[in-house]
């Protein structure tokens, strides 16, 4: 998995590009956990993500809390039916913004 982040105190962007799994969870927490500190506004950007288990929603649901906690926003944009797919079948493309 890769990582690509851009943007500034009033947003951030993460750029997400691989697969997001158990193996990869805690590189992207870290990611998610750094933004956070520096942004009240954040966007993830999934256009190259293929593949989000469950240890990676778990990840995302940390960062809403988070950032709903600062007043902020998530958005998660360029998401792929079979990402969105995940979202669905576990009842959370309501929690998310998605894109």
């Amino acid at each position: 998995m890769e990582i690509i982040k851009t943007g500034d105190s009033e947003g951030i962007t993460l750029k997400v590009n691989g697969k997001l799994s158990a193996a990869t969870a805690e590189e992207f927490d870290a990611a998610l956990d750094g933004a956070v500190g520096e942004t009240r506004d954040m966007v993830l950007d999934f256009a190259g993500l293929s593949y989000l288990a469950s240890a990676g929603l778990r990840c995302l649901i940390a960062a809403h809390k988070r950032i709903k906690a600062k007043n902020g926003r998530l958005s998660i944009i360029n998401v792929s039916d079979a990402v969105r797919e995940i979202f669905e079948i576990t009842a959370l493309e309501d929690l998310f913004d998605l894109e």
